[in-house]
């Protein structure tokens, strides 16, 4: 198997995937239709046989990219950040914080992000907004206001993540959410801001075990180990952003970005041209744009007096105009203007972007940006609207605590989210282990001194 999954999984993800870039697949085998077209020795010989089929058909699809994309494809999404930058919006007005500000607000990012992907851990398990009300509304508690009950005793289903659960919760248990946040801080103080591609990946083998890491950053693993000797190392990590990777646009390059945000306050450019050093390892167009989006926003959030609008002027000043995440944002902003509630807007979400991976970037993106603005900067209503829209409930929880959670600072956070995680998190992260997110915190507050120092 290549990595993180097999050649059929491949060619399914890769045809979808080359699909949503812009490549003309019409004329390869669809991926729903199994191995009905090939022939009865591929289909019936040993499973070997059909996977060496379903390789073949891979790199036959594969070789579309060589033929460019559609002449109809209305988007222009480049890789290289100064091209990215200069088709950006405009950055806004922002005020920069004084230095027991900036400490108040980044405590309020990082307990921010803890609860917000403790509250949604439990339903990461690729449920809707439907299955999601109908879930609460069995345990009765719908809409969304507390930890979520592990179990259903009306409809006999018990959640993922106990520990993460109503009158569990005593520390925010291990998330790859957290952990790249504490990877991209341990990098960060181990490298400074000079690290390479190569730098990034070697922290993912140095602290992360393999079945941690799910989509484009499992397939990074693989390549990372797999490395050889008859060519250069930095050739080599080059390639791997789409070597086998259909997972290139999805959201794990967004829940990656908060770290970068948090050191480059005020100035959003700065916080996403570190992101795009980090996340091009593995990612590209979208799933590159969803960091510096993040970032971006951080870095608004952590200046004075930031609203909605301006959190989310400062993603869109990273990112192309003419990319598809931007016409996200533009979207969920207008349907939300129209209905000014959350459900209908997020049920055309999933008109929409339904068919997308749940893993996907443009499809959560979408919901983080509806939680933002239904939520206006109240943390409870912004993470609680983020867990009821579904998908990947932890990462667009997480993504928006950590928002608002700066926006506001410490001081803003309702302590129920706060008090029942004790300081205390743990993590499979090996340069960290368990540890005090108020020493997540200081150890935040020590790198953005050095780097202003420098």
């Amino acid at each position: 198997m290549p990595g993180y999954a097999n050649w059929r999984t491949l060619y399914q993800q890769e045809y979808q995937q080359l699909q949503e870039e812009g490549y003309a697949v019409d004329d390869c085998l669809p991926p729903d239709m199994g191995v009905q077209n090939f022939t009865f020795e591929e289909q019936h010989q040993q499973s070997d046989i059909a996977e060496a089929a379903w390789k073949k058909a891979y790199w036959q699809l594969w070789q579309l990219r060589n033929q460019g994309l559609r002449p109809d494809f209305p988007f222009v999404e480049p890789n290289d950040y100064d091209a990215i930058i200069s088709d950006a919006s405009d950055v806004p007005a922002l005020t920069s914080l004084t230095g027991a500000e900036y400490a108040e607000r980044i405590k309020g990012a990082w307990y921010g992000r803890c609860a917000a992907v403790v509250l949604g851990k439990p339903f990461e398990l690729n449920m809707n907004r439907l299955e999601i009300k109908a879930y609460l509304e069995s345990v009765g508690a719908y809409p969304l206001n507390d930890w979520v009950p592990y179990h259903s005793k009306k409809l006999g289903q018990t959640l993922r993540d106990k520990p993460s659960t109503l009158g569990n919760v005593q520390f925010v248990e291990p998330d790859d959410d957290i952990h790249y946040t504490i990877l991209a801080l341990l990098l960060t103080e181990k490298k400074g801001l000079e690290f390479t591609r190569f730098d990034v990946g070697q922290s993912l083998l140095d602290n992360i075990p393999y079945h941690w890491l799910w989509s484009c950053g499992r397939q990074a693993y693989y390549h990372m180990v797999n490395l050889t000797d008859d060519r250069p190392v930095a050739e080599q990590v080059a390639e791997i952003p789409t070597k086998l990777n259909p997972w290139r646009e999805g959201i794990n390059g967004a829940i990656r970005a908060d770290f970068w945000g948090y050191i480059a306050p005020a100035n959003p450019r700065r916080a996403a041209q570190i992101a795009h050093q980090e996340v091009t390892f593995n990612t590209v167009k979208n799933g590159t744009y969803g960091s510096m989006f993040v970032a971006g926003c951080l870095s608004a959030a952590l200046s004075r007096n930031p609203t909605v609008d301006t959190i989310l002027q400062g993603g869109l000043s990273v990112i192309p105009q003419k990319s598809r995440l931007a016409q996200v944002v533009h979207e969920v902003t207008h349907w939300y203007a129209q209905e000014q509630d959350w459900v209908p807007v997020c049920d055309k979400i999933y008109e929409k972007y339904g068919h997308l991976w749940v893993a996907g970037c443009l499809n959560n993106m979408a919901m983080v940006v509806l939680a933002l603005r239904h939520g206006q900067l109240d943390y409870t209503k912004t993470i609680t609207t983020a867990v009821m829209c579904g998908i990947d409930t932890d990462c667009t929880s997480g993504i928006a605590g950590s928002i608002v959670g700066a926006a506001l600072g410490y001081a803003g956070l309702d302590r129920r989210w706060i008090v029942p995680l004790n300081d205390r998190v743990k993590t499979v992260v090996a340069g960290f282990g368990e540890g005090k997110i108020s020493d997540l915190v200081q150890r935040t507050i020590e790198v953005r001194r050095k780097l202003e120092g420098e």
